[in-house]
């Protein structure tokens, strides 16, 4: 759960508590402290949070964001030469955003939840192959959410990795973005023991693990 919005919603409904009884106005109250616009506001304040939430990714992702991959050292464009050279059978990119890779690395399939130029438009846990996949990209796709969220993202990413087959990862250990749009997105706290404990329990061969370019960090597993 986004803890900045459920904050920022109950101050915003103690001001106000009636709105809770008036859905037009509940929702010109959410529309005027998180400019998005939720026309199911039934449902505890939990679960409002998660629609206001939900909403802010969606238009965050969706119309404002712009890829960078030019500017990382390790998990940018350079990445596209490790991975064909394993030359895979098949490769996912999990959350592709504008699928950039599309056209560099063959045999790749993209998804994303948000960006229309994905080859599928699904959130990660609900994408369900029948396949499993020789590379798996995740960078920046993991980063929503608290610590079980992000560990059943995670999970799901190494099922969907063939054995043998091989991860890239970037993640963000909680750095905001520029945008002003994004000012309600959580960013979840990346450290390098969460990593470490997360490859254990996995059972994952950890090959590489380094601080990237833009404060981000980048990882890669091997599927035993």
């Amino acid at each position: 759960m986004n803890l900045k919005i459920l904050n920022a919603l109950e101050q915003v409904i103690k001001t106000s508590p009636q709105t809770l009884r008036d859905v037009l106005k509940l929702r010109q109250l959410i529309q005027a402290t998180f400019n998005v616009t939720i026309m199911d506001c039934s449902g505890s304040l939990a679960e409002l949070t998660d629609k206001i939430d939900k909403a802010i990714l969606a238009k965050y992702f969706g119309e404002i964001w712009q890829p960078k991959t030019k500017h990382f050292k390790y998990s940018g464009l350079k990445i596209v030469d490790e991975i064909n050279k394993l030359q895979p059978r098949s490769v996912l990119d999990l959350g592709c955003g504008y699928n950039e890779f599309k056209n560099k690395i063959p045999n790749l399939i993209g998804v994303d939840p948000y960006n229309k130029n994905a080859d599928i438009q699904l959130p990660i846990l609900e994408y369900r192959p029948q396949q499993k996949f020789d590379v798996v990209i995740v960078l920046g796709s993991i980063n929503f959410g608290s610590t079980d969220k992000i560990f059943a993202e995670l999970e799901h990413a190494v099922n969907l990795c063939a054995e043998g087959g091989t991860m890239f990862f970037r993640v963000n250990p909680g750095m905001k973005h520029e945008p002003p749009e994004s000012e309600w997105i959580d960013f979840y706290h990346w450290d390098a023991n969460f990593i470490t404990n997360c490859a254990s329990y996995f059972k994952v061969q950890m090959l590489d693990m380094r601080n990237d370019s833009n404060d981000r960090m980048y990882f890669v597993w091997r599927r035993s």
